[in-house]
């Protein structure tokens, strides 16, 4: 845990730097820093209230587990479809609509 810390916070800071649209040209060391305090602080405000932590890690287990069952491979069949273009067979083709289904079903049971 500690040293895996340092790697998934970064990626997080950067995924939300990217959501707040900061160009990369712009993300000095004085942003980093301040994102990584904003963030930080967050965290441990939430952190100090929460009382029963296996809620959430259930929940969150619960949402990744559906997605990486029912939703993913769903969506990455039909990238993979899409990507074919016309060398994909009517066979393939015809299946999309049913993976699409599997992963709004696991997005429901998931719910």
């Amino acid at each position: 845990i500690v040293f895996s810390f340092p790697l998934v916070f970064v990626g997080a800071r950067d995924g939300w730097l990217d959501l707040l649209k900061v160009p990369s040209k712009d993300r000095t060391d004085s942003v980093l820093t301040k994102a990584t305090l904003a963030i930080l602080t967050g965290v441990t405000v939430v952190a100090t209230q929460l009382k029963e932590l296996a809620f959430i890690m259930s929940l969150a287990g619960a949402t990744l587990g559906n997605a990486l069952i029912y939703v993913y491979p769903s969506l990455m069949f039909r990238s993979a479809v899409k990507n074919m273009g016309d060398k994909a067979d009517k066979g393939l083709k015809r299946e999309v609509p049913f993976a699409i289904f599997s992963a709004l079903l696991g997005v429901v049971m998931g719910a």
